[in-house]
Parts: structure tokens; C-alpha cells; sequence
């Protein structure tokens, strides 16, 4: 069969009198949602292969270098109970888990699960992808423990496999009986969300359009000014590179409005953004147009141009979101989409409508988490349409976090209480609760929940041998509960990431390419009074001590905390 499938690629690319390069790249395989999972379509024999076997997967969302796939997954507690009928879902976010795909290996990788949840379960929103490929972002709450403006926006690090809160305390806006997670948008000029919610008074709807920095979480929002009748709704929005700069791109019934959010401008888009792949020159754009469908909505109308004519390419869908938007070839000569319950491809010169592949039966229902579209090859939105009418976008003031102290910690992990104090354990996360017991300085728990903002506090869910509540992680600019793992030959944690620390007892230390002195080599040396940040979580070595990574100057390195009841370094 192999034999075979080769053999057919070749006569194609002779038939068609293509490159080599074309030859090379023509028949990558689409990756589709089908019935709950992930497929794998062969273009050349027009083939699907089942890639996962749970039923109740969303997705598939590219990686922009095109080497990873990502996608939600309904929790299998959440569908135990679903399937026998003890827990319902009529529309919004089921609890999900995170999987990653990696395209070469089709090996797969669990992002985020339900550690820690309460029995409501944690909600996500899609994972979307940093610029680079190297993070990850999401949206997640647990209705048991939070509040709807107490969501999280979470960042996982592909290389450390770190997850990590950007930001606390995320307003979900509106919701109706069933909780939404929003969409999120991540691009170079940030990540972006719709924000829609009603005034104090229950009247007067409003709109916004929020802004995060990915490096801090600091967000900035704008005002979309959205009138009564709210006919200038935002359809939905993309980021898209105009002109060598990255905008947010609005869509408002056939129109699309450009946002900046470095310079606060709004401005009209005279023509509509394209879709065209990620570095490619010269290969084929996608352009949707908007037009009514007579009864008060839009339709998206695919047109595709080679840069001389315009074609229609048959396809019509109702947004340009994940479940609707055409993938391309990696060559930029075809495109495909998920059309009912079929994947098409179409080239230019083939007509109006595309070639089916095999069937894709797909079914869409709840609590099956969406996207339920196709990815082919990295793609991206461009625009080089004139800008018309700009004014300024009307930035709202930042509000004040209610709990200013970052969390560090995270469900499933240890802590240990910090040297020279000693923890509060009560009975909810409130001053006001029953203090339960006391954790003392050095004392070592499980984090089982949270963190939970309240009262100015990040509040987590620590038990151990002795003690079982709530404890607050830090107040004042200082983290009380630090991350712990233990090391054999080391004394306890005393140091967390975002501190600055400093060599102990007058010595100097190496500071060195990886953590431990087997297979590493020394790239600085830190001496005494010199001050270097700890940029992450400890590691154990071989030997059994604790390392942490570092950054002294302009090195990045690991340096060692300490061995037996001596500490090495210390805080600043």
C-alpha cells in the first residue's frame, strides 16, 4: 500500500508538470474535525485516517510554524455523567482538557487537565497560539470555586511545560444559563477578547474590545460603541498585517474596521482583509465579502484571487471564524474547507464548488467543544487597503486589580510556607472565615484548588498531615506560601520565581548552562553582593539538590541553592 501511494504521488507530479518544490509540498495532509475527533485527509488518495478516539474533541487549531496541533477535549468525568444523563448541556463551555499533537510523530500530549476542580468542573476557552509557536493561552474558570468575573487567563510554555496566570480576575461579561468562554485572539500585537455586557442599570448594553500584554497581563480596553438597536455588532475579529504592522481587524456587517491598539486609533478598511499563506509569496488569496442574506444577517462569500483575476470558489459560510475558515495548501494553489459533512478542495480554474474527499459525517453537538473546522497550512490575515476616517479609540482607564500580588502557584503542586513566618488556615477563602489551624515557617502542603481572589488575597485550597483549608499566598508585595519540591541533599525552599536573590557566607558560585555539575559547563560566575533574579521554578539534579534558573546580567544560567543545611544563596 505504501509502495502504491508513492507511486501515485510521483505519476501526479509528472502528470501535472509541477516543481519539484510544488511536488514536494502539494499533498500535505488537512487535518479536520470529524464526528468528535481528529482526522487526518490524504488529497491524493482521498483518504481520512482517524488520529483520535474520544468522540467528544473539538478543533483542530494550527501552530503558526505548522509543526503542532492543539484542541479541547470534554473531560471524561463531565461525559461519564453526561452519557447516564446525571449532568445536562444545553449550549455554552463543558469542563475541557488541553491536548497538543505534535504533526511529525502524531504523538499527543495532555496541556491541561482538571487538577484541582471543584465538581463543576473547569471551563476553557479554545487555546490560542503565540506568534512563535512557543506558548499557549486560555481562558478558564471553575463555577464551583469562582465567580464570573474571577476567570483566568492562563499561559503554558512549550518548553518549560509551565502554566502559568497572565492575568486574575477576568470578567466574563454576560452570560446567559449556560457560562461562554470567549473567544481569544493572539497575535503580534497581543492577545484580544470581545468583552459584551450590560450597565449597572440592566440597560444600555456595551461593547468593548480587550487588550492584554502577554509579557505582563496589563490589559487595555477600548470602547466599540455600540448602539441601541446594535446593528454595529462585531461579527468577529481577527488580527491581520497591514502594511507590515499587526491591527485588529473588526467586522461590522460588510464593513471592517481597523483597531491600533499601540496608537488608540480606530479607522474604516476599504477593502476587505485576505487569507493567504504564512510566507508565501505569490500563492492564492482568499478574500471574504460580506453580503445580506436578505433576512437580517450576512453571509461570508469565498473568493479567491491569483493576484491577476477573481474566481468564486463556491463556499459560503456565515463567519470567518475556526469552524468556517478555508484552510490553503502549503504551495498556495489550493484551498479546502468543511462543507456540511464533507471536506472540499478547490483549485483556481476547476469552477464554482469544490472536490469532495471522504465524508466527514460530522455532527455537531454539545458537549462536543468547537472549533469544528480544518487546518492545511500556516495561513495569515493581510490587508493593503487604503485606511479612511481615523479618529481616536476610546481607551477606558485601566481598573485596579482587587489582588495585586500575581499568583505563582497552581493546583497539583507543593509549597512550603516561607522562612520567619507562619500561615492562617480558615475555613473559606475570606478573613472573615474560622482560622482551622496554623501552618508554621518550613511547613510543606498539597494545593489542591485555586487561587481564588478575595479580599485583596490570592487564596489556595493547601492540605497536609495536619491541616487541611484555605491560606492565603502573599500579601504586601510578598508570596508567604512558596512553590516546593523536594531534593534529598538540599534544605528546604526558601527562594520562588520573581525574586532577587544573592550568594550566601561570601563565596562565589558557578553559574552554569543547565541544572546540576554532571554534563553542564560554567558559563559565569556569581560572587559576592552580586544580585541575580530567579526567572523560574527549582529543579532537582542527580545528586539530589536543588538548582534554580537564573538570570545575572546578561547570562541565563542555574545555579545551585544549596546542599545538606547549607544554603548557598539567599534573598536579596
Amino acid at each position: 500500500m505504501k509502495r502504491l501511494l508513492l507511486a501515485v504521488l510521483f505519476a501526479l507530479a509528472i502528470a501535472l508538470t509541477f516543481s519539484g518544490v510544488w511536488a514536494q509540498n502539494a499533498n500535505q495532509p488537512i487535518f479536520a474535525y470529524r464526528s468528535g475527533d481528529i482526522w487526518k485527509f490524504d488529497p491524493a488518495s482521498q483518504t481520512a485516517t482517524q488520529l483520535t478516539r474520544w468522540r467528544y474533541n473539538g478543533g483542530p487549531i494550527l501552530s503558526p510554524d505548522g509543526s503542532k496541533i492543539v484542541y479541547l477535549s470534554t473531560a471524561p468525568n463531565f461525559v461519564a455523567q453526561f452519557e447516564v444523563g446525571t449532568a445536562s448541556q444545553a449550549g455554552g463551555s463543558a469542563p475541557a482538557n488541553i491536548w497538543l499533537m505534535d504533526i511529525a510523530t502524531e504523538s499527543f500530549q495532555l496541556i491541561a487537565d482538571q487538577s484541582g476542580a471543584s465538581q463543576s468542573g473547569i471551563l476553557r476557552s479554545l487555546p490560542n497560539w503565540s506568534p512563535d509557536s512557543r506558548q499557549l493561552v486560555w481562558l478558564q474558570l471553575d463555577p464551583g470555586l469562582q465567580s464570573l468575573d474571577a476567570a483566568q487567563l492562563q499561559l503554558h510554555d512549550l518548553a518549560t511545560g509551565l502554566t502559568s496566570t497572565l492575568a486574575n480576575n477576568v470578567d466574563l461579561g454576560f452570560q446567559g444559563e449556560d457560562i461562554r468562554m470567549p473567544s481569544l485572539r493572539w497575535g503580534e500585537g497581543g492577545i484580544a477578547r470581545l468583552h459584551f455586557d450590560f450597565r449597572s442599570d440592566g440597560a444600555n448594553p456595551f461593547l468593548q474590545i480587550h487588550f492584554y500584554d502577554p509579557a505582563n497581563g496589563a490589559m487595555t480596553a477600548y470602547d466599540l460603541g455600540l448602539n441601541e438597536s446594535r446593528d454595529n455588532t462585531v461579527r468577529d475579529f481577527i488580527w491581520v498585517n497591514h502594511r507590515g504592522r499587526s491591527l485588529m481587524a473588526l467586522q461590522i456587517k460588510d464593513n471592517w474596521d481597523l483597531i491600533d491598539p499601540q496608537a488608540g486609533t480606530r479607522s474604516r478598511l476599504s477593502d476587505p482583509p485576505r487569507l493567504q499563506n504564512r510566507g508565501l509569496s505569490g500563492g492564492m488569496q482568499l478574500i471574504p465579502l460580506s453580503v445580506s442574506n436578505g433576512s437580517g444577517g450576512w453571509n461570508i462569500h469565498w473568493r479567491a484571487t491569483d493576484g491577476s483575476n477573481t474566481y468564486d470558489t463556491g463556499y459560503q459560510s456565515y463567519r470567518v471564524n475556526r469552524n468556517n475558515r478555508p484552510g490553503l495548501s502549503r504551495d498556495g494553489t489550493r484551498a479546502a474547507w468543511q462543507d456540511s459533512s464533507r471536506v472540499s478542495v478547490w483549485q483556481i480554474g476547476s469552477g464554482a464548488g469544490g472536490r469532495p474527499l471522504a465524508d466527514t459525517a460530522s455532527r455537531w453537538s454539545f458537549p462536543i467543544p468547537q472549533p469544528f473546522g480544518l487546518v492545511w497550512a500556516p495561513t495569515e490575515w493581510i490587508t493593503t487597503g487604503a485606511l479612511e476616517g481615523a479618529q481616536a479609540a476610546p481607551a477606558l482607564p485601566p481598573a485596579a486589580s482587587p489582588c495585586p500580588l500575581a499568583p505563582l502557584l497552581a493546583a497539583g503542586q507543593q509549597a512550603i510556607v516561607s522562612p520567619g513566618i507562619s500561615s492562617r488556615v480558615r475555613a473559606s477563602a475570606s478573613l472573615n472565615a474560622d482560622i482551622v489551624g496554623i501552618m508554621d515557617a518550613g511547613d510543606v502542603a498539597l494545593i489542591e484548588a485555586g487561587p481564588i481572589c478575595a479580599d485583596g488575597y490570592q487564596w489556595y485550597f493547601a492540605r497536609n498531615e495536619l491541616v487541611a483549608g484555605w491560606v492565603a499566598e502573599g500579601g504586601a508585595g510578598d508570596y508567604w506560601m512558596l512553590y516546593h519540591i523536594d531534593c534529598a541533599n538540599s534544605p528546604p525552599t526558601r527562594l520562588s520565581a520573581t525574586m532577587t536573590a544573592t550568594v550566601a557566607g561570601g563565596r562565589s558560585l558557578s553559574v552554569r548552562n543547565g541544572k546540576g555539575n554532571v554534563d553542564t559547563s560554567a558559563i559565569g560566575i556569581a560572587s559576592p553582593g552580586d544580585a541575580f533574579s530567579i526567572t523560574g521554578r527549582p529543579e532537582c539534579d542527580l545528586s539530589g539538590e536543588r538548582w534554580y534558573p537564573i538570570q545575572l546580567g546578561h547570562i541565563l544560567g542555574w545555579i545551585a541553592a544549596g546542599a545538606g543545611d547549607e544554603y548557598y544563596i539567599e534573598r536579596a
